[in-house]
């Protein structure tokens, strides 16, 4: 499916409070396309430029278990063309969480060498009201190949679904991972959240505004991430479906779900990356993010994509490499217990 979209989403001005001030009827389409269309493009792009590891033989309505048993699979060699990556094997389809709904389910991917590893959740985009954990395949292989146990999650999804559903179920996620850390070889202490998107505004929830009953995630990366909902204009109703009204409706709300609001200096190290050519969610956004983390002395990591789309930043390697990076700075250098 094509992604048409005419128009243009440009800041016009700052006002006195810093806010961007968009043209209402391209801030509309744009939105709207991002609503609407942004899932499938990403989708077939994904299946292009990375390789799944669902084929026809193996897709999630055939695999579903009930049970972490990790040795149901057999090892899935990575196809990362890095020296030293290691092998890994892949579980399709592993409940989460107790209430047993269907979005709630994980796939993991995992290192099959002997040792403890930091682990990574790891949460797709598709604007809160579409997406699947298996557009995050390649990205997940990869991760997982350079020692990681990787957690890529579904989450409840939205007009069903509301705020604060898709991050309790990231919260959720979180703490399955915690109860089963030493069956799947994950080192607490070394905790990370990687999100693009949709998934990009819940993983910098997930650092910025923890659970006290949770362990810490100690790094984050969040890519094209819409992390000041303020910024979208207050009468527009285009995430209504998301968050149950419009912001000039349930203004706390909009608040409360914005990343921005909750950061403090205790806050885990930071990655944002952005396409500066993104249609769908400007860089104002992230730029506006990477204002608040300077301003409250939060350690981050700023990557500007030149003339990358939504989409295209998505796949584009260069953001992959530097998550890696990331993570192996602020992950591995805590300590190894391999």
């Amino acid at each position: 499916m094509r992604l048409f979209c005419v128009g243009n989403m440009s800041a016009v001005g700052a006002n006195r409070s810093g806010l961007y001030s968009y043209r209402r009827s391209a801030t509309a389409l744009v939105l709207g396309c991002l609503l609407s269309s942004c899932f499938y493009t990403e989708r077939s792009l994904s299946a292009q430029e990375l390789r799944s590891d669902v084929g026809p033989s193996q897709t999630p309505e055939t695999q579903r278990s009930d049970a972490l048993d990790l040795s149901q699979k057999p090892p899935v060699e990575s196809d990362s063309p890095q020296k030293g990556a290691m092998k890994i094997k892949v579980k399709y389809n592993v409940p989460y969480c107790e209430q047993g709904d269907p979005y709630q389910r994980c796939d993991l991917y995992m290192p099959i060498d002997s040792g403890v590893y930091p682990g990574i959740i790891m949460i797709h985009g598709g604007a809160w009201v579409a997406g699947d954990k298996a557009n995050d395949s390649g990205h997940a292989r990869k991760i997982a190949s350079n020692g990681y146990v990787v957690m890529v999650i579904n989450y409840r999804l939205a007009p069903k679904h509301k705020h604060p559903a898709q991050i309790d179920d990231c919260f959720e996620a979180l703490n399955w991972m915690n109860r089963n850390a030493e069956e799947l070889r994950v080192d607490l202490s070394r905790l990370g959240v990687w999100g693009y998107s949709a998934g990009g505004h819940l993983a910098a929830l997930v650092a910025t505004n923890p659970r006290s009953d949770l362990p810490r995630v100690r790094a984050c990366v969040a890519g094209g991430a819409p992390c000041d909902l303020e910024l979208i204009p207050s009468e527009s109703s285009l995430l209504a479906g998301f968050l149950g009204g419009t912001r000039q409706e349930i203004p706390d709300v909009y608040v409360e779900a914005s990343p921005i609001q909750h950061v403090s200096s205790d806050d885990p190290p930071i990655l944002l990356f952005h396409g500066d050519g993104d249609k769908l969610v400007p860089i104002q956004f992230a730029e506006r993010m990477r204002g608040r983390l300077e301003a409250k002395s939060v350690p981050h990591e700023f990557i500007t994509l030149p003339r990358k789309s939504h989409i295209m930043a998505f796949v584009d390697p260069k953001a992959l490499n530097a998550s890696i990076e990331f993570f192996n700075k602020h992950l591995k250098e805590l300590g190894s217990s391999n």
